[in-house]
């Protein structure tokens, strides 16, 4: 089964311990980060239902270049003074707790309820040297994507989640949060007249409930 699909929490009334039902049920047992795997079907926490296959795209300009000294001859042509563009795509994202891993795995009709507490925090991820264009991304992803998109979401206080398999293979239950990977591409023009594009990916948490990812493995 090469998907996965989120479903959002449900809220606790009171504290309990890992339930596990279903036939050949047993107990959840935290486990090393998993690895998610590409294409689902989620539900956000605002009950929006979107797949990560579904996407958004939006483009902007960035700041303007800098002029380097010796770079600007007579060969550099007018172009080297546009601001670059930015296209980014973004799609929903599962992401998984990696500070309070917690994950089973479920048979068909099985069942699993997890009893959160505390705080879970959620960070961005981004490629190296791209600190600065990921802000700028992030802000306009804001606009154009979602607006509880965030750098860093904590989140806190006392849910349940839940999750039961209606398929007909087991698959891996995950304790985790629905985000976005955001894929910037920027293109600008270098001296003397060069066409340059970097690719710059972020995966970004959203302010919102924990959740429940299905994975293959």
């Amino acid at each position: 089964m090469n998907r996965i699909a989120m479903r959002t929490a449900l809220p606790l009334i009171t504290a309990g311990a890992v339930l596990l039902a279903g036939a050949g049920a047993s107990a959840a047992a935290p486990v090393d980060e998993p690895t998610p795997a590409e294409g689902a079907e989620i539900v956000l926490d605002d009950g929006r239902v979107v797949g990560v296959d579904d996407t958004v795209t939006f483009t902007f300009e960035g700041e303007e270049p800098k002029a380097n000294k010796g770079d600007m001859g007579a060969a550099a042509c007018p172009e080297v003074n546009n601001r670059p563009t930015y296209t980014v795509k973004g799609s929903p994202r599962f992401i998984a707790d990696k500070k309070k891993p917690q994950s089973t795995w479920l048979l068909p009709r099985q069942t699993v309820s997890w009893a959160v507490t505390g705080s879970h925090t959620f960070t961005w991820e981004i490629g190296a040297s791209a600190e600065a264009e990921a802000g700028a991304i992030l802000a306009k992803a804001k606009v154009s994507v979602d607006t509880k998109i965030s750098n860093s979401w904590t989140w806190t206080g006392t849910q349940t989640v839940t999750d039961t398999n209606t398929t007909s293979k087991g698959y891996r239950a995950v304790l985790g949060q629905v985000g976005w990977k955001l894929t910037a591409v920027k293109t600008w023009i270098a001296p003397p007249c060069n066409v340059k594009k970097k690719t710059i990916v972020i995966l970004a948490p959203r302010k919102g409930d924990m959740s429940i990812g299905r994975q293959n493995s």
